[in-house]
């Protein structure tokens, strides 16, 4: 299908946002190949305004996952969009389920990994490889060739943050309420900032509500803290952490628009073949690893920053 020139493209992507992030080169390298053609894209509705900063979709499909009518109104939308490629870099039971029917009422070309698809990519085992090099190596099944993807157009001006000319090291030291598994102990984060603090950096936190028992201790030992928990979205994590000396996070969405900056990104997270796969393609990604969080001490964590030179 190399040579298959599309006049319109729909794009699927939903999940979590670090789905979102691990998608976003296979996305460009898209836009980098059919420059010229109309892209829409499935997604969730709170991820729309993310994506509209791309530039990139003429048009935004709402996927909220739930609800029988509501999944029947998407697929009748996609069939009614009379696209001439569908791309799947979701390639779940969900997306699958849409395939069948736009195989039977549409002559879309469906690329993906799922059976319902024209043009497959097989997927090796977990851990073969990164999600976004499995996207990409997706991607080659229509001659989509990977860029060096540029990330400014997540930029923001961040001159009203209050950290000015300040030696930054970015932390997130929460978790997904699904993640608390792959969490390292609050207090062990504070321990850590409160070195780091002693060493004259200013600890900048990030993430959301939620993560208010994460931060606590960190905000109850430490007084050079820039705290932007609830008011950290994609664009401030990124333009935050490319003014960053170092990017310390658990394995969670955040984390990884941080380490689109390119500084580099320590990560704290569990030892196994999916998560070395999803953490350590970057160049710039550093990780210590443990079967399980609670025996990963701050000690290790320190003397793996010294070793390595990171600050």
């Amino acid at each position: 299908m190399s040579q298959f020139n599309p006049k319109k493209i729909l794009v699927i992507k939903h999940g979590s946002l670090g789905d979102i992030v691990f998608a976003l080169e296979p996305i460009l390298s898209i836009k980098k190949k059919f420059n010229n053609t109309v892209i829409d894209l499935v997604t969730e509705e709170k991820f729309i305004p993310f994506f509209k900063k791309m530039n990139i979709f003429h048009q935004f499909l709402i996927d909220n996952r739930k609800g029988f009518f509501a999944t029947l109104g998407l697929i009748n939308k996609i069939i009614f969009g009379k696209y001439d490629l569908v791309i799947d870099l979701q390639n779940s039971k969900r997306t699958n389920l849409y395939h069948f029917f736009i195989n039977i009422f549409s002559k879309a070309k469906i690329n993906g990994s799922r059976s319902n698809v024209h043009e497959r990519y097989i997927i090796p085992s977990q851990g073969s490889e990164s999600p976004t090099q499995g996207l990409l190596n997706q991607l080659q099944l229509l001659g989509i060739k990977e860029i060096n993807a540029n990330f400014s157009w997540l930029e923001n001006n961040h001159d009203n943050l209050g950290f000015g000319n300040k030696n930054l090291v970015m932390v997130i030291p929460g978790v997904s309420q699904s993640g608390k598994y792959k969490q390292w102990a609050p207090n062990k984060f504070q321990e850590l900032c409160s070195y780091l603090e002693a060493k004259g950096f200013y600890i900048c936190l990030v993430g959301t509500k939620h993560d208010a028992d994460a931060i606590a201790p960190i905000l109850n030992y430490c007084t050079n803290i820039i705290n932007l928990i609830d008011k950290s979205p994609p664009d401030i994590i990124y333009s935050v952490a490319c003014k960053s000396k170092l990017i310390i996070s658990n394995d969670t969405g955040p984390g990884h628009i941080a380490a689109l900056s390119n500084i580099n990104t320590l990560w704290l997270a569990l030892d196994n073949p999916i998560t070395k796969a999803n953490l350590s393609f970057r160049k710039n990604s550093h990780l210590v690893l443990k079967n399980s969080m609670e025996d990963l001490s701050v000690d290790e964590v320190k003397e793996f920053i010294f070793n390595n030179k990171l600050l």
